[in-house]
């Protein structure tokens, strides 16, 4: 008898050991932002090694002031399953039953045939699903937070009467919002350009390098980097930009963009903004250096189409150089000359 109360007991620690609940764990991956969109990745692990997972209600909140979701969820639209949809399962949906809170609702009938979807264990982490966010006010930090203590959460093994225990579940806290644009312009001031833009609020803003291609037409569209503006770093306010050309050569149109960089070297181009800087008259201006050795440079400027020879003579009235001799559309214009070979 005792034997036998002795065999039951081991019987006993075995069927409980079997049937001991998963420790499971979960994170929010950012996984693309811009101005508009802010996609997350729900992903989870097991803290015993890898284990099936059946139905599941997984319960987050989010900031209503920073982030907007529909209100009703469009699969393939508003978000994206990974592993938890098809197969095996009935249909995997995300829902918004109130006003900051998201389900992730994952159902698995219950049969004796079925699987569930091998849940990886930790260190490694499984994708869920990718929620896709409207950017509704980049002046805000935003957070989403778990909601374990829900009334509805349940994360269920894959014999859909077994509740996963809840591990350690990671909130996104204060996830700052990019460098946003809200306005780039071009105006001609004294025959130079000056560009002015704002950004409503910024993260890791290195600064702006700006960049400007004539709009000529041309084989290849070469962008030159004419200046660097500083930017503020992390802002949630606000800041007011410009930047002045005063070299304004190459002709009369001319496009202009700005490249924002980030403190670790990560960069986004502007959209273009475009100008016209139409010369008045005709203007040679003096070489510069003055005197030089061996290279100056010639700049003029013409207000129309038209041929334009650009000689240079000696002192005795000798041509020595013929530097241009071609039709040009009108606008500001530079030539090298380079006298190397040429007596002094």
């Amino acid at each position: 008898m005792k034997l036998f109360k002795f065999l039951v007991c081991i019987a006993s620690l075995f069927l409980a050991t079997f049937i001991s609940p998963t420790t499971i764990n979960g994170r929010f991956t950012v996984s693309n932002i811009d101005s508009s969109k802010l996609s997350v990745i729900v992903q989870i692990n097991t803290n015993a090694g890898t284990d099936d997972l059946g139905g599941a209600t997984i319960v987050f909140e989010f900031d209503t002031s920073a982030l907007g979701f529909s209100n009703n969820p469009i699969k393939n639209v508003d978000y994206i399953f990974h592993n938890f949809c098809g197969g095996n399962y009935s249909p995997a949906t995300v829902t918004r039953p109130m006003n900051n809170k998201i389900w992730v609702n994952i159902d698995l009938p219950f049969t004796h045939t079925n699987n569930g979807t091998v849940v990886t264990g930790s260190p490694g982490w499984i994708d869920v699903v990718t929620i896709y966010f409207d950017v509704i006010n980049l002046s805000n930090t935003t957070t989403l937070s778990w909601n374990t203590s829900s009334l509805f959460w349940g994360i269920y093994d894959a014999d859909n009467t077994t509740l996963w225990e809840n591990g350690t579940f990671q909130d996104l806290i204060d996830f700052q919002l990019p460098v946003e644009l809200i306005s780039f312009t071009a105006k001609i001031v004294n025959e130079n350009v000056r560009l002015d833009w704002i950004t409503s609020t910024e993260v890791d803003n290195y600064g702006f390098d700006i960049e400007r291609t004539s709009s000529l037409i041309t084989p290849v569209q070469e962008w030159k980097k004419i200046g660097f503006v500083q930017g503020h770093g992390n802002s949630n306010s606000p800041k007011h930009y410009s930047f002045v050309d005063d070299d304004v050569i190459g002709g009369s149109k001319f496009k202009y963009r700005l490249k924002q960089i980030d403190t670790d070297g990560q960069f986004e181009y502007s959209e273009t903004v475009e100008v016209d800087v139409m010369p008045a008259h005709f203007v040679l201006h003096q070489n510069y250096p003055n005197p030089f050795n061996p290279i100056t440079n010639i700049g003029f400027q013409i207000a129309n189409f038209g041929f334009v020879s650009l000689k240079v003579y000696d002192i005795l009235g000798n041509e020595v150089a013929t530097l241009l001799n071609e039709n040009k559309p009108a606008g500001n214009y530079n030539v090298e000359f380079n006298a190397a070979g040429l007596p002094s």
